[in-house]
């Protein structure tokens, strides 16, 4: 009896070990969250060819747009995805430069945030955010499940490095310059430089090259004129590739 028993259990260790049988735990869905803070004003172009692009190399695609885009997004939300897009613009107020969420908001909204003078103002009507709020609720590594963070401001250069400083791997951003002194000037241009960065990208370049074949085709392969290209730059690892 206890040989059949033996015996039994052996088939039963077998069984559950062998690689054809084994149960297989689901494969993890990678994540996109697109934020455009100024939809209402500036709708964002190709963002359906975007999503169709980041979709068809795997990933599932959140887009938010105006006020469905909360501080709990930024604060809480970020991390959980893999890919950011933050497509939004500043204004200055009291010597701070803010970059809108989208959110309408008034001084009630603000004082149930609870958060430091200076860091969030709702001074125009819509919640926006300063370098101090990204310091405030983004400490080291706390960004670190970002892969990568694309980021379309006036000043974006500012917001990308507090997300290298919270954890995120590579951020690539794309800011006015002389011709562009804010995004509302020339949205479509900004938009165009978006869907391009990532066409490459979910093509399989890396982001050094996507970047540098961006810039390369706006200048010699479009019909664009090469004298208004926005700045595009990327910071941290430039070997990364987003294709699964």
């Amino acid at each position: 009896m206890q040989r059949i028993l033996f015996v039994a259990l052996m088939a039963m260790v077998l069984f559950i070990a062998s690689p054809g049988v084994m149960a297989s735990a689901p494969k993890h869905q990678s994540q996109v969250l697109i934020l455009s803070s100024t939809e209402k004003q500036y709708p964002m172009q190709y963002v359906n060819q975007e999503t169709s692009e980041f979709e068809q190399v795997g990933y599932n695609v959140t887009f938010l747009t105006g006020n469905t885009i909360t501080l709990s997004q930024l604060a809480a939300q970020l991390d959980h995805y893999d890919i950011v897009i933050w497509r939004t613009d500043t204004y200055f107020y009291g010597n701070t430069t803010y970059w809108y969420l989208g959110q309408p908001a008034n001084q009630t909204v603000l004082a149930a945030y609870g958060k430091p003078s200076g860091a969030i103002t709702a001074a125009n009507g819509l919640l926006a955010v300063s370098a101090d709020y990204f310091d405030t609720i983004f400490g080291p590594k706390s960004l670190a499940n970002v892969k990568l963070a694309i980021v379309i401001a006036s000043t974006s250069h500012d917001i990308a490095q507090e997300f290298i400083a919270a954890g995120v791997e590579t951020t690539i951003d794309l800011y006015p310059n002389y011709y562009y002194p804010t995004l509302n000037v020339s949205t479509s241009l900004f938009d165009w430089v978006i869907q391009a960065v990532v066409g490459y990208l979910t093509t399989g370049s890396m982001v050094k090259d996507a970047v540098y074949n961006t810039i390369y085709n706006y200048e010699y392969a479009s019909s664009l004129d090469d004298s208004y290209l926005p700045p595009v730059q990327y910071l941290g690892n430039g070997f990364l590739q987003i294709t699964q």
